[in-house]
């Protein structure tokens, strides 16, 4: 190779080198495994999207006399729909007169909301601005693109962008701005534990995959035989090492190169026996948890990763409950309630709970008028779930959508809630607790001048102890 090729060769590497490290790509090598604590300011955010729409009322249900009769009146025992009111968990929001039942599945949700460690965000949706019934159905107020749809509405909740275009993720683009918190770290600040949602990605930053162990490492020779795994990885290991000077090459080289390496990082923390994870999820089973288990594990191990700041992925699927609902959505909410609670249970272990902060979104609401069959369709605006130790609980946030069918909330005669409250508002309040600076708040969600209070409150940025003294967090 001629001395002007080895000069462009050696220009491209540093080139790459210096983009990927300023994303975070590049994971360090030969770390120190010791366990330790992490920075005094650590945070992070675990995500749960429920995918499909989850039917928030069903999930939470007005529980006063003249609340329930006007559900039961809609979603009467005919319609294949009613929860009865004896079998719902009340609970009673600080700030609201009415009481509050959530669906006999979520034992753990209604626990948490009671230890004032759960927050219910009210009537949270895609919005291009703040929307009535009126300007929405003579058309002089705008609506996001496609609004009923599926694939539509998943990539702009998760884009945060009403479009429904941007293949960019509101969680990838946090993690695009947490160079200065996370400042000389180079793991992946932002981890998925169930694939490539549009959440995850960012403009300069790339998530990391972790589903658990067995994707850590090369494995499935085929034959169940893992000498042969470890033969394969130490080839493929060697062919990386191999001198590149195509650009598109050397990209694959190092993106792979980083994989190998951030998994060198992980492997010992997802493999750990003296987790003390494992105990809080053994009488729970199912995705959700397991999700939330390696995502505990994580955080259980994050002196090795060396971050102050992190975002977590879980997607939490089998919400579009067209027809036969209530057995499903029993299964999903009781899944989703007993992952959450023991999820907390270890963060509590792990003197994390402060530290962590979990929330629920979703594709959009249900109809609250039944469909046939026993289900609902697709609606607009639903409940938001806020849960940690930094959370003001116990309350609700938001405006609640007058429940008519036809009424002022109403987008037809359906039950499809005009959502009260936008993403960007939502987001905004977590993202203000985790770090993000105001100025950067508008590259986070692009939409959140169209809103005047993007902050609702729901976070603490402060912490009283038993004696009522405060201290920042």
């Amino acid at each position: 190779m001629q001395p002007r090729e080895l000069e462009l060769t050696s220009r491209r590497r540093r080139m790459l080198l210096k983009a990927f490290a300023a994303s975070g790509l590049l994971a360090a090598v030969e770390r120190n495994l010791a366990l330790g604590q992490s920075a005094p300011d650590y945070k992070a955010l675990v995500a749960i999207y429920l995918r499909g729409g989850n039917d928030g009322e069903n999930t939470l249900v007005r529980y006063d006399n003249a609340g329930y009769q006007n559900y039961a009146s809609v979603r009467t025992p005919a319609s294949g729909l009613n929860i009865a009111q004896g079998q719902l968990l009340p609970i009673q929001p600080a700030s609201l007169a009415t009481p509050f039942g959530f669906h006999p599945a979520c034992g753990a949700l209604q626990s948490l909301f009671q230890q004032k460690r759960l927050a219910v965000v009210a009537n949270v949706g895609m919005l291009v601005q703040p929307s009535t019934r009126t300007g929405l159905t003579t058309q002089s107020g705008l609506r996001p693109a496609n609004l009923f749809s599926h694939s539509d509405q998943q990539l702009a909740m998760q884009s945060a962008d009403y479009t429904g275009y941007n293949r960019v993720g509101w969680g990838g683009r946090l993690a695009d701005k947490l160079d200065g918190l996370n400042a000389g770290q180079l793991f992946p600040p932002l981890i998925t534990t169930t694939g490539q949602d549009t959440f995850v990605n960012g403009r300069t930053t790339i998530p990391m995959n972790v589903n658990g162990p067995g994707n850590l490492a090369i494995d499935n020779s085929g034959q169940g035989r893992f000498q042969f795994d470890a033969l394969r990885e130490a080839g493929l290991k060697e062919i990386l090492a191999q001198g590149l000077d195509n650009t598109y090459d050397l990209a694959a080289q190092l993106l792979s190169q980083q994989g190998f390496s951030a998994a060198s990082v992980l492997l010992p923390i997802m493999n750990n026996a003296a987790s003390i994870v494992p105990q809080f999820f053994a009488s729970v089973n199912s995705q959700t948890a397991n999700s939330l288990r390696s995502v505990a594990m994580m955080l259980e191990g994050r002196s090795q990763t060396q971050l102050k700041r992190q975002i977590f992925f879980v997607n939490d699927p089998g919400y579009d409950t067209h027809d036969s609902q209530l057995g499903f959505h029993q299964d999903r909410l009781a899944s989703l309630s007993q992952g959450i609670g023991a999820f907390q249970a270890a963060l509590a272990a792990l003197d994390l709970e402060d530290r962590v902060t979990t929330f629920t979104f979703s594709d959009f609401g249900r109809t609250f008028k039944p469909a046939a069959g026993a289900g609902t369709d697709h609606g607009w605006g639903n409940y938001g779930f806020v849960v940690g130790g930094a959370v003001k609980g116990g309350d609700f946030y938001g405006t609640l959508p007058t429940q008519a069918l036809g009424g002022p909330d109403d987008i037809g005669d359906d039950g499809r809630w005009i959502p009260t409250t936008s993403l960007e508002q939502f987001g905004a309040t977590l993202a203000r607790w985790f770090g993000i600076a105001e100025s950067d708040l508008p590259y986070v969600f692009p939409n959140i001048a169209a809103f005047s209070n993007t902050n609702l409150g729901f976070m603490r940025s402060m912490r009283e102890d038993a004696f009522g003294r405060s201290a920042v967090i």
